[in-house]
Protein backbone atom coordinates (compact mmCIF):
# COMPACT_ATOMS: atom_id res chain seq x y z
CA UNK A 1 0.00 0.00 0.00
CA UNK A 2 2.82 2.41 0.88
CA UNK A 3 4.27 2.28 -2.64
CA UNK A 4 0.98 2.08 -4.53
CA UNK A 5 0.13 5.09 -6.70
CA UNK A 6 -3.32 6.19 -5.63
CA UNK A 7 -6.02 7.57 -7.91
CA UNK A 8 -9.16 9.65 -7.25
CA UNK A 9 -8.22 10.14 -3.62
CA UNK A 10 -9.73 12.65 -1.23
CA UNK A 11 -7.17 14.51 0.86
CA UNK A 12 -8.22 15.59 4.34
CA UNK A 13 -5.98 17.78 6.47
CA UNK A 14 -6.00 17.68 10.25
CA UNK A 15 -7.12 14.04 10.40
CA UNK A 16 -5.17 13.23 13.54
CA UNK A 17 -8.04 13.77 15.97
CA UNK A 18 -11.63 14.81 16.56
CA UNK A 19 -13.67 15.92 13.53
CA UNK A 20 -10.91 15.37 10.97
CA UNK A 21 -10.34 11.81 12.13
CA UNK A 22 -14.06 11.10 12.01
CA UNK A 23 -14.39 12.47 8.47
CA UNK A 24 -11.41 10.44 7.25
CA UNK A 25 -12.80 7.26 8.82
CA UNK A 26 -16.30 7.79 7.43
CA UNK A 27 -15.01 8.57 3.94
CA UNK A 28 -13.07 5.30 4.04
CA UNK A 29 -16.14 3.42 5.27
CA UNK A 30 -18.17 4.90 2.40
CA UNK A 31 -15.70 3.62 -0.17
CA UNK A 32 -13.58 6.69 -0.92
CA UNK A 33 -9.82 6.50 -1.31
CA UNK A 34 -8.43 8.71 1.47
CA UNK A 35 -5.16 10.47 2.18
CA UNK A 36 -5.08 11.60 5.80
CA UNK A 37 -2.81 14.47 6.82
CA UNK A 38 -1.62 14.96 10.37
CA UNK A 39 0.80 17.21 12.24
CA UNK A 40 1.45 15.00 15.29
CA UNK A 41 1.27 11.23 15.29
CA UNK A 42 -1.75 10.14 17.32
CA UNK A 43 -3.45 6.83 18.09
CA UNK A 44 -6.22 7.94 15.74
CA UNK A 45 -3.77 8.32 12.84
CA UNK A 46 -2.26 4.94 13.66
CA UNK A 47 -5.76 3.44 13.56
CA UNK A 48 -6.38 4.98 10.13
CA UNK A 49 -3.08 3.61 8.85
CA UNK A 50 -4.01 0.11 10.06
CA UNK A 51 -7.11 0.36 7.87
CA UNK A 52 -4.89 0.92 4.85
CA UNK A 53 -5.42 4.68 4.66
CA UNK A 54 -2.39 6.59 3.36
CA UNK A 55 -1.14 9.08 5.97
CA UNK A 56 1.19 12.06 5.45
CA UNK A 57 2.78 14.30 8.07
CA UNK A 58 3.31 18.06 7.78
CA UNK A 59 3.26 21.13 9.99
CA UNK A 60 0.97 23.45 8.04
CA UNK A 61 2.04 26.45 10.09
CA UNK A 62 5.35 26.27 8.19
CA UNK A 63 5.28 27.40 4.56
CA UNK A 64 8.21 25.15 3.56
CA UNK A 65 6.43 22.13 5.02
CA UNK A 66 3.24 23.09 3.17
CA UNK A 67 5.12 22.97 -0.14
CA UNK A 68 6.82 19.71 0.86
CA UNK A 69 3.40 18.27 1.66
CA UNK A 70 2.13 19.27 -1.78
CA UNK A 71 5.15 17.58 -3.38
CA UNK A 72 4.47 14.41 -1.38
CA UNK A 73 0.85 14.40 -2.48
CA UNK A 74 1.84 14.64 -6.13
CA UNK A 75 4.17 11.67 -5.72
CA UNK A 76 1.64 9.36 -4.06
CA UNK A 77 -1.49 10.14 -6.11
CA UNK A 78 -2.12 10.36 -9.84
CA UNK A 79 -5.24 12.53 -9.56
CA UNK A 80 -7.55 13.71 -6.81
CA UNK A 81 -11.30 13.51 -6.31
CA UNK A 82 -11.31 16.25 -3.70
CA UNK A 83 -9.61 18.15 -0.88
CA UNK A 84 -11.09 18.79 2.56
CA UNK A 85 -9.29 21.48 4.55
CA UNK A 86 -9.99 20.66 8.18
CA UNK A 87 -6.63 21.47 9.83
CA UNK A 88 -7.12 24.21 12.39
CA UNK A 89 -5.57 26.02 15.33
CA UNK A 90 -7.87 27.33 18.05
CA UNK A 91 -7.20 29.50 21.06
CA UNK A 92 -8.19 32.92 22.35
CA UNK A 93 -6.13 35.95 21.37
CA UNK A 94 -3.31 36.70 23.78
CA UNK A 95 -3.23 40.05 25.55
CA UNK A 96 0.53 40.05 24.99
CA UNK A 97 0.97 41.72 21.61
CA UNK A 98 4.19 39.82 20.81
CA UNK A 99 2.47 36.51 21.44
CA UNK A 100 -0.52 37.71 19.38
CA UNK A 101 1.82 38.36 16.45
CA UNK A 102 2.96 34.74 16.53
CA UNK A 103 -0.64 33.56 16.85
CA UNK A 104 -1.60 35.53 13.76
CA UNK A 105 1.24 33.99 11.75
CA UNK A 106 0.27 30.49 12.85
CA UNK A 107 -3.48 30.92 12.26
CA UNK A 108 -2.93 32.63 8.90
CA UNK A 109 -0.65 29.86 7.66
CA UNK A 110 -2.92 27.02 8.77
CA UNK A 111 -6.31 28.54 7.93
CA UNK A 112 -5.43 30.49 4.78
CA UNK A 113 -1.97 29.99 3.30
CA UNK A 114 -2.01 26.18 3.44
CA UNK A 115 -5.44 25.84 1.79
CA UNK A 116 -4.50 28.38 -0.89
CA UNK A 117 -1.16 26.76 -1.75
CA UNK A 118 -2.58 23.23 -1.73
CA UNK A 119 -5.63 24.19 -3.81
CA UNK A 120 -3.57 26.16 -6.31
CA UNK A 121 -0.93 23.45 -6.63
CA UNK A 122 -3.38 20.57 -7.11
CA UNK A 123 -5.95 22.39 -9.25
CA UNK A 124 -4.95 20.63 -12.47
CA UNK A 125 -4.98 17.23 -10.72
CA UNK A 126 -8.51 17.55 -9.33
CA UNK A 127 -10.84 15.45 -11.48
CA UNK A 128 -14.51 14.71 -10.77
CA UNK A 129 -16.35 11.48 -11.36
CA UNK A 130 -18.57 10.69 -14.37
CA UNK A 131 -18.55 14.23 -15.72
CA UNK A 132 -19.24 15.85 -12.32
CA UNK A 133 -16.93 18.51 -10.90
CA UNK A 134 -14.25 17.70 -8.34
CA UNK A 135 -14.55 19.17 -4.84
CA UNK A 136 -12.73 21.47 -2.49
CA UNK A 137 -14.37 21.83 0.94
CA UNK A 138 -13.17 24.29 3.57
CA UNK A 139 -14.11 23.61 7.20
CA UNK A 140 -14.66 27.11 8.59
CA UNK A 141 -16.64 28.17 11.68
CA UNK A 142 -19.83 30.00 12.62
CA UNK A 143 -17.52 32.74 13.96
CA UNK A 144 -17.32 33.79 10.30
CA UNK A 145 -20.86 35.19 10.63
CA UNK A 146 -20.90 36.18 14.29
CA UNK A 147 -17.37 36.66 15.66
CA UNK A 148 -16.41 36.23 19.29
CA UNK A 149 -14.16 39.15 20.36
CA UNK A 150 -11.86 37.02 22.53
CA UNK A 151 -11.13 34.84 19.48
CA UNK A 152 -10.72 37.63 16.94
CA UNK A 153 -7.52 36.31 15.35
CA UNK A 154 -8.96 32.83 15.02
CA UNK A 155 -12.25 34.18 13.66
CA UNK A 156 -10.70 36.61 11.20
CA UNK A 157 -8.49 33.95 9.62
CA UNK A 158 -11.43 31.56 9.37
CA UNK A 159 -13.35 34.43 7.74
CA UNK A 160 -10.48 34.70 5.27
CA UNK A 161 -10.93 31.02 4.48
CA UNK A 162 -14.63 31.65 3.90
CA UNK A 163 -13.77 34.46 1.47
CA UNK A 164 -11.34 32.12 -0.28
CA UNK A 165 -14.25 29.70 -0.74
CA UNK A 166 -16.14 32.34 -2.71
CA UNK A 167 -13.12 33.50 -4.70
CA UNK A 168 -12.02 30.00 -5.71
CA UNK A 169 -15.58 28.96 -6.59
CA UNK A 170 -15.41 31.68 -9.24
CA UNK A 171 -11.83 30.90 -10.21
CA UNK A 172 -12.01 27.09 -10.44
CA UNK A 173 -15.45 26.55 -11.91
CA UNK A 174 -16.82 24.69 -13.78
CA UNK A 175 -14.29 21.89 -13.28
CA UNK A 176 -14.13 22.19 -9.47
CA UNK A 177 -16.80 23.01 -6.89
CA UNK A 178 -15.58 24.97 -3.88
CA UNK A 179 -17.75 25.04 -0.74
CA UNK A 180 -17.51 25.41 3.02
CA UNK A 181 -18.92 23.68 6.08
CA UNK A 182 -19.20 25.89 9.18
CA UNK A 183 -19.45 23.90 12.42
CA UNK A 184 -20.75 25.23 15.71
CA UNK A 185 -20.90 23.30 19.00
CA UNK A 186 -20.34 19.82 17.62
CA UNK A 187 -17.61 18.52 19.91
CA UNK A 188 -16.66 20.04 23.25
CA UNK A 189 -13.08 19.83 24.55
CA UNK A 190 -11.75 19.20 28.05
CA UNK A 191 -11.11 22.95 28.27
CA UNK A 192 -14.86 23.65 28.25
CA UNK A 193 -16.10 23.91 31.83
CA UNK A 194 -19.57 22.71 32.76
CA UNK A 195 -20.66 26.35 33.00
CA UNK A 196 -19.36 27.18 29.54
CA UNK A 197 -21.03 24.08 28.10
CA UNK A 198 -24.36 25.07 29.64
CA UNK A 199 -24.05 28.60 28.22
CA UNK A 200 -23.21 27.33 24.73
CA UNK A 201 -26.08 24.84 24.71
CA UNK A 202 -28.45 27.55 25.99
CA UNK A 203 -27.51 29.54 22.87
CA UNK A 204 -28.03 26.52 20.61
CA UNK A 205 -31.56 26.28 19.24
CA UNK A 206 -31.50 22.49 19.09
CA UNK A 207 -30.14 22.37 22.63
CA UNK A 208 -27.47 19.69 22.31
CA UNK A 209 -23.91 18.94 21.29
CA UNK A 210 -24.03 17.83 17.67
CA UNK A 211 -21.12 15.38 17.47
CA UNK A 212 -18.86 14.93 14.42
CA UNK A 213 -21.26 12.88 12.29
CA UNK A 214 -23.43 15.87 11.22
CA UNK A 215 -20.26 17.55 9.94
CA UNK A 216 -19.45 14.47 7.88
CA UNK A 217 -23.00 14.35 6.53
CA UNK A 218 -22.65 17.97 5.35
CA UNK A 219 -19.34 17.13 3.69
CA UNK A 220 -20.81 14.07 2.00
CA UNK A 221 -23.83 16.04 0.77
CA UNK A 222 -21.47 18.47 -0.98
CA UNK A 223 -19.45 15.64 -2.51
CA UNK A 224 -22.62 14.05 -3.87
CA UNK A 225 -24.34 17.18 -5.18
CA UNK A 226 -23.02 18.27 -8.60
CA UNK A 227 -24.75 21.67 -8.60
CA UNK A 228 -23.60 23.49 -5.46
CA UNK A 229 -20.59 25.80 -5.39
CA UNK A 230 -19.67 28.92 -3.44
CA UNK A 231 -21.94 27.85 -0.57
CA UNK A 232 -21.42 27.49 3.17
CA UNK A 233 -23.40 24.95 5.18
CA UNK A 234 -23.74 25.76 8.90
CA UNK A 235 -23.68 22.71 11.16
CA UNK A 236 -24.37 24.40 14.47
CA UNK A 237 -27.82 23.44 15.75
CA UNK A 238 -28.90 27.02 15.06
CA UNK A 239 -26.41 28.65 17.43
CA UNK A 240 -25.30 31.25 14.88
CA UNK A 241 -28.77 32.81 15.18
CA UNK A 242 -28.59 33.40 18.90
CA UNK A 243 -24.97 33.30 20.10
CA UNK A 244 -23.83 36.41 21.89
Amino acid sequence: MANQLLENAIVITGAGRRIGHHIALRLHQDGYEVIAHYRTLTPEIQALAKLGIRTLQADLSNSKQILAFVAALKVCCKQFRGIIHNASSFESTSQDIEIAVEQYKQFFNIHMMAPFLINQSLQSMLIGEEGCPADIIHITDINVENPTPDFDIYGSTKAGLHNMTLALAKKFGPEIKVNAVAPGPVLFTKAHSDEVRRQILAETLLGKEGGPEPVYLAVKSLLMNPFITGASIPVDGGRRLSKR
